[in-house]
């Protein structure tokens, strides 16, 4: 009886050996691709100091070529004894083919100072026998082609099964158009609402582009919902460039009046989507805007003056600004059903395509055009659009 107390009080013990040890528990993914640099994030299942290795496609597994390290540093110290890794690769050439690597070395202790003990370091990638790839954003060219996902609320099966024949190698990248999720409650909710399942599908190796939904400003982990989406300078709103295709991501805010009880005293969208304006503003004014062949928008709540609040308001500050600037798309969600708006009605001289909330939307922006795919389970083409470019290059 001894003895068998003794081998399962052993096996007890490895078990706990296992669980403790460090291991990648979710990712990578990429997100805030530009031409010359994406971020990568994952999680570890113990806090570790993280690093990415990255060098071009060809050149990775040369044994003469040490591989720069990319790390997460603020203010140029590296961040250490933390679970969640977003690490910035910079520096790299457009519309170039990279392999990289993922490393997380365990943080055993930190008493004081900077007295550190290490523990293991984990290659994510040893156990799959080669690197993950990506390509960056070109800096010039006409086509692009993307998807775009929307109103998901959790349900990464049903968004599983919708793009299993997607061809994601074919895509300069997947645009999340908000309410994903339908509140943010912690990061391993995150996970299992659709991050996880994008990483399966395609996000380690074709970026996100992350627009924040209503649903997303809600819940007691709203406020770190950037820390899993890192964007330009920590806006939820930016604009990118993929060659000669300007894509504008606007952020809607919340859907009721800022004093409705929903949110409990929490809401002051009203005063942000003012401010989010004025960048806006000038935004349509830069360079990279102006020097676009193609100019996209996507925007989870469509504007409209006569509708809840959020949509009004975003009629009235967002629709001036867009009319005047030679928009050739936007594209929207939150409805929960298709609609079209053609260009010069309800005073937006532009097209909006409403999507469902369950089927993605396929772009591909060549000869002079947009074209524009509603598609739902099986590959079922409900509809199609294509809209001439504005400006002709």
């Amino acid at each position: 009886m001894k003895k068998l107390l003794f081998v399962l009080a052993g096996v007890a013990f490895a078990w706990t050996a296992v669980a403790q040890e460090l291991r990648i528990t979710h990712g990578p993914y990429l997100c805030d691709m530009t031409h010359d640099g994406v971020t990568v994030v994952w999680t570890t299942s113990k806090p570790a100091l993280s690093w990415v290795e990255a060098s071009p496609a060809d050149s990775l597994n040369a044994p003469a070529l040490r591989q720069a390290r990319y790390y997460q540093t603020v203010a140029g110290r590296k961040l250490a004894c933390r679970t969640l890794h977003a690490v910035r690769v910079r520096g790299l050439q457009p519309g170039t083919d990279y392999r990289y690597r993922i490393f997380s070395q365990e943080v055993q202790s930190w008493p004081d100072v900077n007295n550190v003990t290490y523990g293991k370091t984990l290659d994510a990638d040893a156990s799959r026998r080669r690197a993950y790839e990506f390509r960056t954003f070109p800096q010039a060219g006409s086509g692009c082609s993307f998807i775009v996902l929307n109103d998901i609320h959790g349900k990464a099966d049903y968004m599983t099964r919708l793009c299993k024949s997607v061809d994601f190698s074919k895509l300069g990248f997947v645009a999340f158009n908000g309410d994903m999720s339908s509140s943010v409650e912690s990061g391993e909710q995150l996970f299992k609402a659709y991050l996880d399942a994008s990483v399966s599908l395609f996000a380690t190796g074709t970026p996100i582009l992350f627009t924040r939904g209503n649903h997303e400003t809600r819940g007691v982990f709203a406020d770190s919902l950037g820390d899993y989406f890192p964007g330009q300078d920590g806006r939820f709103y930016g604009i990118y460039r993929y060659g000669d295709v300007c894509i504008l991501l606007l952020d809607c805010g919340e859907d009721k009046p800022d004093d409705h009880a929903e949110y409990n005293g929490l809401a002051d969208y009203d005063a942000y989507r003012t401010e989010e304006c004025e960048w806006l503003k000038r935004a349509v004014r830069s360079d990279e805007f102006l020097s676009a062949s193609a100019r996209i928008v996507l925007l989870h709540i469509p504007p409209m003056a006569e509708a809840w609040h959020g949509s009004v308001h975003l009629n009235e500050l967002f629709v001036p600004v867009l009319n005047e600037a030679g928009i050739d798309l936007m594209l929207c969600g939150h409805d929960h059903a298709y609609s079209f708006r053609p260009a010069g009605e309800q005073g937006t001289q532009f097209p909006i395509v409403v999507n469902d909330n369950k089927s993605y939307v396929r772009c591909d922006v060549a000869d002079s055009l947009i074209r524009v795919q509603v598609v739902g389970l099986r590959e079922k083409v409900a509809h199609v659009h294509e809209f001439p470019l504005k400006r002709q290059f």
